[in-house]
Formats: C-alpha cells, structure tokens, sequence
C-alpha cells in the first residue's frame, strides 16, 4: 500500500513536470509508460488519467509508439484517453489499430475515430459498419455519426453514388444521423436504385431530411414503387412529410394534384392510402367517390382509409356499407372502423354515442366485433353506457370485456349513480373468475359504502 501511494506521488510530480516542461522523452512520459506496460491495472489506471491531462503533440507521439506493445486491457483504455485528447496526431495509429487482431481494441480504435477522425475516415468507418455486425457495427456507426470537421457531410455525399450496396446503405444512414439536408436530391436518385436495401434506407431517411418543398417529387417517386417493403416504406415517407406542413388543410395538395392523372390501379390505390393517413378533411370527398369506384381494389382502400380516419367525420360512409351488406369483407372493414370512429373526440352527446354503439353491437355477426363495442362503451362515462354493458355480464363469449366495461364505468360514475354502479359492481364481484376484476370492483363498492 505504502509503495502504491508513493509511486502515484510520483506519477503526480511527473505529471506536473510534463506539463511544464513538455519534452518528448521525458521523465513524466518514461513513468507513464512504464505504468501502461506494467501488470498493475490500479497504475495503469492511474497513468490513463494522466495521459488524458498532459498537453503536447510530442506526449502523443510517445503514447503512439507505445501503444502496439501493450496489453490488451492497456490499448483499450490507451486509446479511449487518445480519442479523450483530441489530438489528431494520433490518428494514423489510432486508423492501424482497427485492423488488429483482438476485437475489443478494433472496437476502442474505431470509437475513438469518433473523436478523432476526420473525413479521411468516412470510407473507413462506412465499410466496416457494412462488413461487420456486433459491437464493432456499432462502434463504427456512431463514429461515423460523429465525425466533426471540414467536408465530412460532402464526403459522404460524393462517396454515396459509387459505393457497394451495403456500404452504400451506411453512408444514407448516416446522412439521416447526421441530418444532412443538402443530401435529399442524392436520396431522391438513390430511392430508385436497383438494391432493394438501398431504395428502403434511402425512403427512410427522406423521411427525416425532406422537407415540404420535396413533396410534389416524393410523389412522383412513390407512383413509381409498385410492390414490397419499399412501397410501404415510400406511403410512410410521403405522409411523414406532408405532417411536416403546419397548415393542415395543405397537407395533402402534392397527392391530391398528383391523383387525377394516376390511373394505374397500384399505383392510385397507394395514393389513397396516404391521403387517409394525412386526415385532411379536403380528401374525404375523393374517398367517398372512391367508394362508388367499379374497381373493387380502389374500393377496398377507400374503405380502409375512412376506416382510418383520424377524426369521426366518415363514420355515417362506413355505417352505410355496413348496412348495404354487400361483401362480406367490406362489411366488416367498414364496421370495425365504424366502432373505432365511435370512440373519437366529437362533442356529441353521450346518448348519441351510446345509440350508436347499440347499432354496431346489432350489427355485429362475430364475438370479436361485439368486444370491440365493449371495448369502446367502456370509455364513455354515462349510466345508460353501464347499463349497456352490464346487460353482457352473463353472456359468456363477452363477459370478461362486460365485466371490464362495467369496472371501469361505474368507476367513473359512482358519485351520481351509487346504487346503480353498486348493484353492477356486485354481479362483477359475484360472478368474475378474473381476481384482478373482483378486487377492483369491491374496492369501488367499498368506496361507495363509505360515503
């Protein structure tokens, strides 16, 4: 113990003559590195953190030489106190180090490339990410992240267009990571590229980058998709960005422009589906049209996207298909929706929403569609709506979602209507195999009985 505190005394002093003095051979230094190349892991922790405070290229020059004769453990911690310095005259060594032999000081060299590099590093830490999985993919990723100086964004911009598919794909990656604007009219050309993977990562990352003003050519570009992953991915992209347009009742002019010229039945029909996604109201006159359509697929979709809808407007459309009875699918799309539109914010009075729930639970022909109901009169807070679902309790295919709709009603309601919710709480409590249920609903009967 003695000789530890004595000889980091010592490495103190030295410390402090290095950083007065700053010569390359040094005693500061020579102590140093004697600790890196020792066995003691407290002295060699003890050396890195001086390493990370003594100033001077020449110091880094010295660590360098070192740095291939340590330990396994010492090049790890030498090379996190290197990336600490951010002196670049390390990063020759710190570049020849990610080809060594030990994973674990590959990884420490490429994260410190993060600190270190600059954009002589990009084709580097791009094509490691691409050729290698793990920690190392990961270390090389955020580095390349990371990366800060001069011409870095427009190196990876220049590199992307003559890389290999999977390098290719880490360069996009990054330019999303790293929020390069300037990098959309690349990702548009690259979003046609003959690589599956390379079309799908740059829609994503147009996604993020673009802005509004690319909207009308990210339209364009989503006509061209026809099939696959990559279709989704440019509906995602295209929606993502009209949201990025704080005037809602424009959010959808690029599709709705793009839309009457586009007769090709995929190809429309991937239109339509963005317009659901965007929810302007504008829209909802093309996707009631829709619904006439002769072309069954055209309209399946429009059923889809009122189905989706984000506000309750389409839900007189839906009930009308429901009614009519036509196809089998249909019907159902259009009721499943229907019930979803029920539970959506609009101002109407609680009976009304109630009324309505009852037609859906008349017209529903399977259990999951009458749970769906339940599942929705749950959230209204009225004793006509615990009553309603209370009058399910005994039915068996529905009884849990009764039970739930009942807990979670009188919950809510049994200040005005205490008698009422006790009385329901009570037949939950009785005739419930779910513990949890039960539980809950004595407690709310108990809170009932104390006041």
């Amino acid at each position: 113990m003695a000789y530890a505190l004595v000889t980091y005394t010592v490495i103190g002093c030295a410390m402090v003559s290095a950083v007065r003095y700053e010569e390359p051979e040094n005693e500061a230094i020579e102590i140093v590195i004697d600790a890196l190349r020792g066995d003691d892991e407290s002295m060699q922790s003890m050396a890195i953190a001086l390493v990370r405070e003594m100033p001077g290229p020449e110091v880094t020059r010295a660590l360098v030489r070192e740095l291939p004769n340590l330990s396994v453990r010492g090049q790890v911690q030498l090379l996190s106190a290197l990336a600490d310095r951010g002196d670049r005259t390390a990063l020759p060594a710190v570049v020849a180090t990610t080809k060594a032999k030990d994973q674990s000081v590959r990884v420490a060299a490429l994260k410190a490339l993060g600190g270190l590099g600059d954009a002589t590093s990009v084709s580097l830490l791009a094509g490691t990410a691409a050729a290698t999985r793990g920690a190392e993919q990961k270390a090389a990723r955020e580095s390349l992240y990371r990366l800060r100086g001069p011409k870095i964004d427009e190196t990876i911009l220049a590199a992307i267009p003559r890389a290999r598919p999977r390098v290719k794909v880490e360069l996009i990656r990054s330019t999303g990571e790293r929020n390069i604007a300037a990098g959309v009219e690349s990702l548009l050309k690259t979003a046609q590229d003959e690589e599956a993977a390379v079309r799908r990562e740059s829609l994503k990352v147009l996604k993020t980058i673009a802005e509004p003003k690319y909207l009308p050519a990210l339209v364009e570009l989503l006509t061209g998709v026809q099939s696959g992953a990559a279709l989704r991915e440019a509906e995602k992209t295209v929606t993502a960005v009209a949201h990025k347009i704080s005037d809602k009742n424009r959010q959808a002019e690029a599709v709705l422009a793009k839309l009457p010229s586009v007769k090709e039945v995929t190809s429309r029909c991937s239109l339509l589906r963005v317009l659901g996604k965007i929810g302007q109201t504008s829209a909802l006159t093309v996707l009631r049209a829709g619904l006439k359509d002769k072309n069954i697929t055209v309209k399946e979709t429009c059923i889809r996207a009122l189905a989706g809808w984000p506000t309750a407007e389409p839900a007189a459309e839906l009930l009308k298909i429901v009614q009519a009875g036509n196809n089998k699918l249909h019907r159902a799309l259009a009721l499943r929706g229907f019930i979803r539109l029920i539970g959506l914010g609009s101002g109407r009075p609680a009976e009304e929403t109630i009324g309505m729930y009852r037609q859906a639970m008349e017209l529903g022909t399977s259990a999951s569609e009458k749970k769906m109901v339940l599942s929705g009169l749950a959230n209204v807070k009225a004793l006509a709506a615990l009553q309603m679902a209370a009058a399910y309790l005994e039915r068996k295919s529905l009884q849990q979602e009764a039970e739930v709709a009942v807990v979670k009603i009188a919950t809510a309601i049994a200040g005005g209507y205490p008698a009422e919710s006790k009385a329901a709480l009570q037949k939950v409590s009785r005739i419930s195999k779910n513990d949890f249920l039960r539980e809950q609903a004595q407690k709310v009967i108990n809170q009932i009985k104390d006041k």
